[in-house]
């Protein structure tokens, strides 16, 4: 009989290196983002304006205080686990982090937003009864 074997994790980033922030961090947002475009591109693209200016403020400023704190020593980022690409004292990893984790939340408030009425119309109705 064969078994399926999970690799455990400091095999699995042993196995990644340099690319296991990168990696990891895709492959927790991607899938996300896929699904938000997937039942939701004609509102995301009706708002890409709002989308774009309300990712980028944020990640901009996150990128800009992590940059500080990295800087100065508050946290580090272990350098056997990233490229080694750079912004400044940011690694990229970090301002990509930024930029999913503000494009998922963003998204989601565009979505619920274009959405609502349509929730409300199902649900509340049902409540009532």
């Amino acid at each position: 009989m064969h078994r399926l074997a999970i690799a455990p994790y400091g095999e699995l980033t042993g196995m990644l290196s340099h690319a296991t922030y990168l990696v990891f961090e895709l492959c927790w947002a991607i899938p996300v983002l896929i699904v938000q475009w997937a039942l939701g591109w004609r509102a995301l693209w009706r708002r890409r304006r709002v989308l774009l200016v309300a990712v980028a403020i944020p990640t901009l400023y996150l990128s800009c205080a992590d940059a500080v704190a990295i800087s100065n020593g508050i946290w580090t980022i272990h350098s056997s686990r990233i490229l080694g690409l750079r912004l400044g004292d940011l690694p990229v990893e970090e301002a990509i982090f930024f930029l999913l984790t503000n494009a998922m939340v963003v998204q989601s408030l565009i979505l619920v937003d274009a959405y609502a009425h349509l929730l409300r119309a199902r649900w509340i109705p049902l409540l009532r009864e």
